[in-house]
């Protein structure tokens, strides 16, 4: 296991001079290996690459649950200090610090893992992002769209008025706020009991997440508006990048479709079985907003979108409604 800079620098060093052994590049991921994510998407591509590699020698190593590390904000520092090679990252953890992914988690853009993914990984790789450019990006992919999940039923947008909602940072705490709500921060695993135990009333999430969590087996009710992505991006050590051959370097930029493809293909459909399910449940609720809704929504989140327009670059947010059109239209 790779720990510091110096045994990864002397270990490339080795491996390089001698030729004896394949390089084995650490990928650090926060989440359970037992998850989906893990099963369906970030072990196919390892698997994938290493297959790609063999002729160059190069592996990677997934090491998921926080093997390497468990804070989820401190991933990309992990990555720049050489702990792991590559790392599984969440842009909207560390708030202020990439304002352009911002524009991600905002209501009435991506409506679901497709748009939000491919929007993600086109707009970084043509330039349009700001942020990581100390790193190099494999890849961009995003969650479902957000919505709400609550113990009494959501009819209209009155109804969320008062109504405590767990959210994560700065840009849905200030959306729930929009629209009448009360924020409480927390992870994903305290949603659940918190709810059960009264101490709030719902959670902003999408859909797979809300099941795998344990969220819908507490808050029967699900308000089905697009209430923003949420951004993940996988990061590679810029030193590490530069010293593998150029075959190596055609794999990682092949790599970023590969796992926005696997995502959808496996992350969407869990989303919509979802979904369904709660629409035929007699125990659950599900509510599609009316365009009267979706228009008050959209009236009452413009401060917040007008905030992350003035802190992202420039046409970003028209550049994003474009790119999303372009996506819809293929």
């Amino acid at each position: 296991m790779k720990t510091t800079l110096t045994g990864l620098a002397a270990g490339l060093a080795l491996t390089l001079a001698t030729g004896a052994s394949a390089r084995d590049l650490a990928f650090a991921v926060f989440v359970p290996a037992a998850s989906p994510t893990v099963q369906h998407v970030y072990q196919p591509w390892v698997d994938w690459f290493n297959e790609q590699a063999a002729a160059d020698d190069v592996q990677i190593t997934l090491y998921a649950g926080g093997t390497l590390g468990r804070n989820p904000l401190a991933q990309a520092q992990m990555v720049a200090d050489g702990v792991a090679d590559i790392g599984l990252t969440v842009p909207s953890y560390t708030p202020g610090v990439y304002p352009d992914f911002d524009v991600f988690e905002l209501p009435g853009f991506a409506r679901n893992t497709a748009e939000g993914s491919q929007a993600a990984l086109e707009l970084y790789q043509e330039g349009a992002l700001r942020g990581y450019e100390d790193y190099y990006v494999v890849a961009m992919y995003t969650s479902g769209a957000y919505m709400l999940h609550s113990r009494e039923p959501i009819a209209s947008v009155a109804d969320i008025e008062g109504q405590r909602f767990r959210v994560a940072g700065q840009i849905q705490t200030q959306v729930i706020e929009a629209l009448g709500g009360v924020p409480h921060s927390m992870g994903a695993g305290e949603m659940a009991e918190a709810i059960d135990r009264g101490l709030i009333d719902g959670a902003m999430t999408d859909a797979s997440v809300a099941r795998t969590f344990r969220v819908a087996d507490v808050a029967h009710n699900h308000y089905e508006s697009s209430l923003g992505v949420l951004v993940f991006s996988i990061l590679m050590n810029r030193g590490v990048y530069d010293s593998l051959p150029p075959r190596v370097h055609e794999l990682l930029a092949q790599s970023g479709q590969f796992i926005v493809d696997r995502q959808v293909e496996s992350y969407a459909p869990a989303i919509e079985a979802n979904i369904a399910a709660w629409a035929e449940s007699p125990d659950a609720t599900l509510v599609v907003p009316s365009a009267e809704d979706e228009a008050e929504i959209a009236r009452r989140v413009q401060p917040v979108i007008d905030r992350v327009a003035a802190s992202a670059s420039e046409g970003l947010i028209e550049a994003y409604t474009a790119k999303l059109e372009d996506i819809r239209a293929r």
